[in-house]
């Protein structure tokens, strides 16, 4: 089946009086290759602010994140200067066997055998204690089928 790659912009801004805010994402289906974070505007008081999540949205639920399928992306804590805190990130999880345990290498390895996120929904941008006015931007770039 033919693919192409593509790079979808989830952008959140949070709003005056707010400390969070949630973003959602086109309807996107594949693999997701990378996601680039970056952070913009205010200055974060200290390196406990700015969480940030992507959670893989839950079709038949797709608004509440207690429903989310899986969570991608786990960012905790921007520091001082937010800009330098932007990062790429290739997110992978364990694969697994049929009975959902996690695959590893050699039965006496416990490194467990990496694979992409696969995904078909949307997708959701969760920050929280934030200040008004922050702007946190996710790349997420997809193989999509």
């Amino acid at each position: 089946m033919p693919s192409k790659i593509t790079m979808h912009k989830i952008e959140n801004t949070i709003a005056v009086g707010a400390t969070t805010g949630n973003t959602f994402s086109k309807v996107m289906r594949g693999r997701i290759l990378a996601v680039k974070i970056l952070y913009s505007n205010t200055t974060p008081a200290n390196t406990s602010d700015r969480d940030t999540n992507i959670f893989e949205m839950n079709p038949a639920d797709d608004d509440d994140v207690a429903d989310a399928l899986q969570e991608i992306i786990n960012i905790g804590g921007v520091g001082a200067d937010p800009s330098a805190d932007n990062i790429v990130l290739y997110p992978r999880r364990a694969a697994e066997t049929n009975a959902g345990t996690d695959l590893v290498f050699l039965s006496t390895d416990t490194a467990v055998v990496p694979t992409e996120y696969m995904i078909f929904g949307r997708l959701m941008l969760a920050v929280t204690a934030a200040a008004a006015g922050d702007i946190t931007t996710a790349y997420v770039m997809v193989e999509e089928y």
